[in-house]
């Protein structure tokens, strides 16, 4: 054996284990999504059993030659892919989002304009709402663009304010229903809606609660939430509600906001150092 064939043979031997560690990657990464989509939803998880349970009557209905069985199971089965893809879109979509997800911007306080006090104006209107428990729900968008929902809004394009956020949560304005978007460092819009939660909640949970989840789930978006009745102040991002005290309310804001900023760094840091 000539000295090209070896070279020829270990480059193949190569290949192949290239091949074989991207399909491994593959697999590990389908069987990641699967688990995120399954994560606190106990109502995609009977769906997902539900689909387990029609695949091993197909197996069984194979082995013992039921044939009418076995057309409907393979019908079910040929079907489920395009039913997987209607019944889990929100989850699917979300998936997507976050992987592609582009650091074109830092979620620093600089980039996203918050300065001290434009953060300050935030939380004295959410502490004033809080004592008062009038309900609120404001929206900072992030990497993921909230677009969509600010034009389905009502155009607001004003300096971030207390008194402006208080006024729009009054229950006697009309704008008080919905949402409002903070984009950069000035509020895009009110009254806009967002879609519901695709996991299962808290049942104490309202509307707002529901809503700030929902977005949590489709973008990186951080969201307050203050309830009408209790007053209780939340922290809303990636599907989880975290509830904070008036009194820890401005650090546990400031530490959310820096939290993935660090993070970006830290790897653009690593990245600038294997360069």
């Amino acid at each position: 054996m000539n000295e090209l064939e070896i070279s020829t043979q270990s480059f193949d031997t190569l290949l192949r284990l290239f091949i074989s560690i991207v399909d491994i990657f593959i697999v590990a990464l389908l069987i990641y999504a699967i688990l995120v989509i399954l994560q606190n939803n106990t109502k995609t998880l009977r769906i997902f059993k539900g689909t387990i349970i029609v695949i091993v009557v197909d197996v069984l209905a194979r082995l013992l030659q039921m044939t009418t069985l076995q057309t409907i199971t393979q019908n079910l089965i040929n079907w489920g892919f395009l039913v997987f893809i209607i019944i889990f879109q929100p989850e699917i979509r979300g998936f997507l989002e976050r992987i592609g997800k582009t650091s074109f911007r830092n979620h620093s306080l600089v980039s996203l304009n918050l300065d001290d006090k434009t953060i300050d104006e935030i939380v004295s209107a959410v502490i004033d709402l809080s004592h008062t428990k009038t309900g609120a729900i404001i929206t900072i968008e992030r990497d993921v663009s909230l677009q969509e929902f600010i034009n389905s809004g009502v155009a607001i394009d004003a300096d971030i304010t207390k008194e402006l956020i208080k006024t729009i949560f009054e229950t006697s304005t009309p704008l008080h229903d919905g949402a409002i978007i903070i984009q950069g460092n000035r509020i895009a819009c009110a009254s806009t809606y967002f879609p519901p939660p695709s996991i299962d909640v808290i049942q104490s949970f309202g509307s707002r609660h529901r809503a700030a989840i929902g977005i949590s789930e489709m973008t990186d978006s951080l969201t307050i939430v203050v309830s009408e009745e209790t007053g209780a102040i939340r922290l809303v991002e990636y599907g989880e509600a975290t509830l904070v005290s008036p009194s820890e309310f401005k650090h546990e804001f400031i530490t959310k906001l820096t939290s993935s900023s660090e993070d970006e760094n830290d790897e653009e840091s690593e990245v600038r150092d294997d360069v």
